[in-house]
């Protein structure tokens, strides 16, 4: 894993012509989007993670970019997560380093940095390397996938099937 700026996230970004990570603009990009409640319970948010993470199609170097943080701040703890990032070689804070580069043998440490945004309440905005799927988190409780594909995002929705999560909006 790779961790980076976010002027390298905006970099990656662009190679990859998505343009921007904001809700406005992955809309813009991608054709088909479900958005779905974040559950509550730490267990859950924990099971969501590995289905996700277990989910993206990893043949090429993906990101995922916390790209907001410290919104609730009794809900965080920067300990923990610099401790984390410690152990996978990073010393800057996340305002210099927001982004995390992945690659097939990176998944376990991108499910723990996953697992830790949502716990914490922060906003994360994970892409795939092929650019096919991007999925969005807010500190609000819920997130959001979307595809420029109706098939990859439907194999999303029956992964995530058995969790019985409520869905809030769906735009197939």
């Amino acid at each position: 894993m790779k961790i980076v700026s976010r002027q390298e996230c905006e970099d990656w970004l662009r190679l990859k012509h998505v343009h921007g990570f904001t809700w406005e603009a992955l809309k813009a990009h991608y054709a088909h989007c479900i958005t779905y409640e974040l559950p509550s319970d730490t267990g859950r948010k924990t099971a969501l993670s590995r289905v996700v993470i277990g989910s993206i199609p990893t043949w090429e170097q993906g990101l995922l970019w916390i790209t907001d943080w410290s919104i609730f701040p009794s809900s965080e703890n920067m300990a923990l997560f610099d401790g984390y990032r410690k152990s996978l070689g990073e010393s800057r804070a996340i305002q210099v380093a927001p982004g995390h580069l992945f690659d097939q043998v990176d998944l376990i440490q991108l499910e723990c940095l996953l697992d830790l945004a949502l716990y914490f309440y922060w906003d994360v905005s994970l892409f795939d390397g092929a650019g096919s799927i991007a999925i969005k988190t807010s500190h609000d409780e819920y997130f959001s996938i979307f595809g420029g594909d109706k098939i990859r995002l439907q194999g999303f929705e029956r992964s995530l099937a058995p969790m019985k999560l409520n869905i809030r909006e769906a735009r197939q």
